[in-house]
């Protein structure tokens, strides 16, 4: 490897908090093995699922038992907080992680193997991981096959899935409730800035393309987002309000707020699920984001009547905003 490679390597391996290795965890081919994956599949379904389904046959080929595929932008749903993970992250037995980042097809596809620590922050802070950086992922299965020929490498996983296994999280957002209420004219609405620094922290963001490959472009995004709700926290019209991010429900209801600001982002086919669409509105495949008011004193949270996701932040916000605010004015109606 030269020494552009390597640290073209050493450069997102320091964003992971990993250390380069050079070899895979020994016991890769004894242990099961969690896949965390980050590649904008949308664009380039059919070549993406190709390139999958051929990393997971060369994993039952060598005994690689990737038992789980978690595609780590659907965990990030809402402003800040992650969706959960499957309940068995912790309780399957997984020894090993994968890491899979592309920002394209064609490259550059990061990959990284290291052990799983069982916790959420999925790997300990400078634990050695074997990386490469490639355009072509067929290098890196030739390189690993030759690996695990040697004696270096005891196998034991006999049978492996032949197919990737995807796996997904869901939310229950509440009871729903279609119309803004006119209160909102005079109760206050709490929301919180996104937090930067979750990228840094999280490994559900840490292994996001968008962060790995063009994390100036994801933070200018961020401070534009960010000053949007800064904007409406200074507007005088309406009872909207910039809280910190530590604040819970409690410590907000105390201070006068009512409801809480919040967003989803999914396929539309999904966040139907999570929140049923108007009956005249046909869901769609495209990826957008909702706006809506969460009830800080009951399980309910109110979307609008009408449907205004978008597949733009901005325009979701202020489609929802606008729904709010002829809400507020028909108060004194």
């Amino acid at each position: 490897m030269s020494l552009q490679a390597q640290s073209d390597i050493d450069q997102y391996l320091n964003k992971l908090g990993l250390n380069q290795a050079l070899y895979p965890p020994q016991d890769i081919l004894k242990t099961k093995s969690l896949v965390l994956l980050s590649v904008p599949m949308d664009e380039s379904p059919s070549e993406w699922q190709e390139i999958l389904d051929e990393m997971q046959a060369f994993f039952a080929e060598v005994g690689v038992d990737a038992v789980a595929y978690f595609p780590v932008d659907k965990y990030d749903a809402s402003l800040n907080d992650p969706l959960p993970l499957p309940d068995f992250t912790f309780s399957r037995g997984i020894e090993n992680l994968i890491i899979l980042s592309a920002k394209e097809v064609d490259g550059p596809i990061f990959l990284a193997i290291t052990q799983f620590n069982k916790e959420e922050s999925m790997w300990n802070k400078g634990a050695s991981a074997f990386a490469r950086l490639t355009s072509d992922l067929s290098t890196v299965w030739q390189e690993l096959n030759t690996y695990f020929k040697t004696d270096q490498f005891q196998r034991t996983n006999l049978l492996v899935n032949e197919n990737p296994e995807f796996f997904y999280s869901t939310i229950e957002p509440g009871v729903i409730g279609r119309s803004v209420p006119p209160q909102v004219a005079e109760f206050k609405i709490a929301m919180r800035p996104i937090v930067k620094q979750k990228y840094e922290q999280l490994a559900i963001f840490k292994v996001q393309h968008a962060y790995m490959f063009e994390e100036d472009s994801l933070m200018q995004q961020i401070n534009l987002q960010n000053q949007q709700f800064q904007m409406l926290s200074a507007d005088s019209t309406n009872t909207m309000e910039l809280v910190a991010n530590n604040e819970n429900d409690a410590t907000l209801r105390r201070s006068g707020f009512i409801y809480e600001l919040k967003m989803l982002k999914a396929k539309e086919t999904t966040l139907n699920e999570w929140i049923p669409l108007p009956e005249e509105n046909t869901p769609s495949e495209k990826t957008v984001y909702k706006f809506y008011l969460d009830d800080l004193r009951t399980n309910t949270i109110f979307i609008g009547k009408e449907w205004d996701a978008s597949e733009n932040w901005f325009e979701a916000l202020n489609a929802f905003v606008a729904q709010i605010q002829k809400a507020a004015a028909s108060k004194g109606n």
